[in-house]
């Protein structure tokens, strides 16, 4: 399959790189238990993604609304 491709044929587009400014990464540290950590990670390895890539996708889907939190929505319903 690599025979197929010819990489040293390929050029380069003209123009600048067009990035945007919200796809941008910036690196932090944060200290989880270990425990979650391996959890993350046994799951990202069975989705085949890079676990980091997997917790930015959680924080990512929980800011924007898609991921809620059951038990805060459990709290706020009457009895």
């Amino acid at each position: 399959m690599k025979d197929d491709y010819k990489l040293k044929d390929l050029k380069r587009r003209a123009g600048k790189v067009k990035v945007e400014p919200e796809a941008n990464k910036m690196p932090i540290s944060i200290r989880f238990d270990t425990s979650d950590l391996s959890l993350i990670r046994d799951e990202a390895d069975r989705l085949g993604i890079p676990y980091q890539t997997l917790i930015s996708s959680i924080i990512h889907r929980f800011v924007t609304g898609e991921l809620v939190d059951k038990k805060a929505i459990s709290l706020n319903r009457p009895s």
